[in-house]
C-alpha cells in the first residue's frame, strides 16, 4: 500500500524514490524536476574546501559531467529512513570511468582510467511541498579518488 499524505499528494518517499530512480537511469531532466527552485546540494567534503553548498544550476550541471564519465552505472540504495520532510538513503556507487571527468566534478579534466570503482554514502533530502529543497551528501571521498587515481 502506498503511503500518502493527508491532501494525497506523493510522500517524502515516493518523491525521493522517483529521484533515486532518475538518478540511476541518468535521467538529468527528471532529476531536475523534482528539485525546487531554490534546491542546493551540500556537498560535505566541500567544508574542507569552504564551499558553500552549490545552487540548484550548480548541481544540474555536475550530474550531466559525472555521467559523461560514467555511461553505465549502479546506484543501489542499501536503506532507506522517511519521516514527513526527510528522507535518508544509504547508497553504494558502481560505475565504470569510461569518459573524461572535467569541471564540475573535477577542477582538472580527468581522462578515462577504465577503471571500476565503488563507494558508499548517504544523501539526507529535504523534501517540502512535493519537491526536494536540499541534499546534504555524505561520501566516501578518499575511495573515489583513490580509485580513479584523481588529485585533488
Amino acid at each position: 500500500m502506498k503511503s500518502k499524505t493527508s491532501n494525497d499528494a506523493p510522500s517524502t518517499f515516493e518523491i525521493v524514490s522517483q529521484f533515486v530512480v532518475a538518478l540511476s537511469t541518468q535521467d538529468t531532466e527528471t532529476m531536475e524536476s523534482l528539485h525546487a527552485k531554490d534546491f542546493v546540494v551540500d556537498w560535505v567534503y566541500g567544508d574542507a574546501f569552504e564551499n558553500p553548498p552549490s545552487s540548484a544550476e550548480e548541481s544540474a550541471a555536475f550530474f550531466p559531467a559525472w555521467f559523461a564519465g560514467f555511461d553505465e552505472i549502479d546506484y543501489e540504495v542499501k536503506r532507506t529512513i522517511a519521516a514527513e520532510e526527510v528522507v535518508v538513503t544509504e547508497w553504494v556507487f558502481t560505475g565504470t570511468h569510461t569518459g573524461p571527468l572535467g569541471p564540475p566534478v573535477f577542477e582538472e579534466r580527468l581522462e578515462p582510467t577504465g577503471r571500476t570503482i565503488q563507494f558508499r554514502g548517504v544523501t539526507i533530502y529535504d523534501v517540502r511541498e512535493g519537491l526536494i529543497q536540499r541534499e546534504t551528501i555524505y561520501m566516501d571521498l578518499a575511495t573515489l579518488i583513490v580509485e580513479l587515481g584523481a588529485r585533488v
